[in-house]
């Protein structure tokens, strides 16, 4: 074996077996095959690199902006009172009624370290995993490296995920927690029970950190229903996955007497049907008509919904229905008082008499703002002007997020100064700028992400192709942009995990090599991943084939050639 083919062989190990032939994936079985897989982990690194020297070259572009970034938006970036309400919860370990505490818990591992540069930093090695994962899913399935290179662009060099990974917020870990999900159902053709339960445990564990990945654990379950893995790879999936979310709700359960993730999914869908609600044609009855946006003080024209506010000012307004007798705070924990089983129950009651009433209405409004990313430009831009904590209104505000950063660093010195109402942190030039100077660069159109996200509905749809893994990645593209906004509303940063999915199902639908005609049946299942062997056995119904290409192209038909 040459030098580059044993740097290869941890690697292709990863991402399903060594590609040497049909017997290659049974060596486990062999004497002294245990010692052979150890050697691999003293292969040399430079080997590795020559082998996917492309991608190496790109994921090592990818640490200069990250690099800048930390040192141009110090210790992080912090994002309105949201960033503060995990701290809090992160130093004051109670489930909150608002948004699920994942991410709360993920910082309550890195508290010793009273670090927030620390968080970011570990978010920015994560988003090159992130990349790493999009490759080595890509090449598995056989995708040209050019190609799967390019899919990985979006995550490695894109300005809005850079931000999301400055962020002291629960957007990147959720989006990180399901990319693993997904690469761990993946990289194989055919999970084993154990394989699937631990794609379902890390795409639960999403769920607890950003509660919109919840449909995508039923669509690994479908997934494997139709690529015929067998009833304990469904169960083993779905029970996984259902159990970081009922232990989490239990523990909610314990501290509020309600079974669910939050006190906040029924407000929230109750503030999107503000958009549309017409209480003459829902007939709510006595207990709710307070519900009506008629009743709300930000409600303008009932009869023109264009008109109507955001449903997050109708949610935030603390004079609307939720807030009457309501505290502004809870101790030092500002805008969480209105959000109580009581409410909940209630507002989730007018959400759906107004849906079921209105189903029309209801899909014109969630349609409107769907289209929004592919048809603007969106925005999510690193701040341009230094924050100030004068800006960080009412004074209670102020006093919540300096007492949540200072029980998680220790103390407020350099950063107490540079709070806001919305991103707060300190910009140090000259890299500020040249971050500045970045995002204007590289980013993803809005039309360009509209075309890939057809391209991907074509592809999966061509006759003959029956591409099941970028169906589960397309449908879950679709999840993650439709779900935020039926639940409440439009907001870009919640588009940004669909990205990387829908590059994914473009490049495995239109960047997979042809099979050559069969020449000798022998090295087939080299060059398939693993449940798409030819005969009797041969995977979901897809077309068999004899065998491929003689001996000297089966390089190229390894996954990771």
């Amino acid at each position: 074996m040459s030098p580059d083919q044993k740097g290869g062989a941890m690697f292709r190990e990863a991402v399903g077996g060594s590609g040497e032939g049909p017997g290659a994936g049974a060596t486990a079985d062999r004497p002294g095959a245990l010692s052979r897989r150890l050697l691999t982990w003293a292969d040399p690194l430079p080997g590795l690199i020559r082998r996917h020297r492309l991608f190496s070259i790109a994921l090592g572009l990818a640490v200069l902006p990250r690099a800048i970034t930390m040192l141009g938006y110090q210790p992080a970036v912090l994002f309105k009172l949201d960033t503060f309400d995990y701290l809090w919860g992160a130093t004051h370990l109670a489930p909150d009624p608002v948004n699920p505490s994942g991410y709360s818990l993920f910082l309550r591992l890195l508290l010793p370290s009273h670090s927030l540069a620390l968080v970011a930093g570990l978010q920015h090695l994560m988003g090159l995993g992130l990349g790493v994962m999009v490759y080595a899913v890509l090449r598995r399935w056989r995708v040209r490296e050019w190609v799967a290179v390019l899919a990985a662009l979006p995550v490695l060099f894109g300005a809005a995920e850079l931000l999301l990974e400055q962020l002291i917020m629960a957007d990147f870990l959720a989006l990180m927690l399901m990319m693993a999900g997904l690469a761990v159902l993946l990289l194989r053709g055919q999970p084993s029970p154990w394989r699937s339960a631990t794609a379902g445990l890390l795409m639960g564990a999403s769920v607890i950190v950003r509660p919109t990945t919840l449909p995508v654990i039923a669509l690994m379950a479908l997934y494997l229903l139709v690529r015929r893995a067998g009833w304990r790879q469904v169960c083993a999936v779905l029970g996984a996955g259902a159990l970081p979310v009922l232990g989490y709700m239990a523990w909610f359960a314990s501290a509020t007497g309600a079974f669910n993730l939050t006190n906040s999914n029924g407000l929230f869908l109750w503030s999107r049907t503000m958009s549309f609600a017409n209480c003459a044609v829902i007939k709510p009855p006595a207990d709710l008509r307070a519900l009506c946006p008629t009743g709300q003080p930000r409600f303008l024209d009932q009869a023109d919904p264009a008109k109507r506010p955001e449903p997050k000012f109708y949610l935030w307004d603390h004079s609307s229905w939720l807030w009457q007798g309501k505290p502004q705070t809870v101790g030092l924990v500002p805008d969480t008082a209105a959000f109580t089983t009581a409410s909940n129950a209630r507002a989730e009651r007018f959400a759906v008499m107004a849906i079921t009433a209105q189903p029309l209405a209801y899909a014109r409004v969630v349609a409107s703002e769907v289209i929004q990313p592919f048809v603007t430009n969106a925005v999510f831009d690193f701040p341009i002007r230094q924050p100030h904590s004068s800006s960080l209104t009412p004074p209670d505000n102020l006093t919540y997020a300096l007492a949540a950063v200072r029980d998680y660093q220790g103390s407020t010195e350099g950063i107490g100064k540079d709070l806001s109402h919305h991103l707060g942190t300190r910009l140090v030039e000259p890299y500020a700028g040249m971050i500045r100077m970045y995002q204007r660069l590289i980013s993803v159109p809005g039309a360009i992400f509209g075309l890939l996200l057809a391209a991907g509905f074509v592809g999966v749809l061509l006759p003959g192709r029956r591409n099941w893994p970028a169906a589960l990645l397309w449908v879950s593209a679709v999840v993650a942009v439709v779900f935020p906004v039926a639940e409440h509303e439009y907001t870009y940063r919640y588009v940004i995990p669909a990205i990387p999915l829908v590059c994914m199902t473009v490049a495995l639908c239109f960047g997979v090599p042809q099979r050559k005609p069969a020449v000798s049946a022998g090295i087939l299942s080299a060059s398939l991943p693993d449940g798409e062997h030819t005969g009797a056995g041969a995977a979901d119904g897809e077309p068999r084939v004899a065998g491929i290409a003689p001996a000297e192209d089966a390089s190229r038909a390894d996954p990771v050639s």
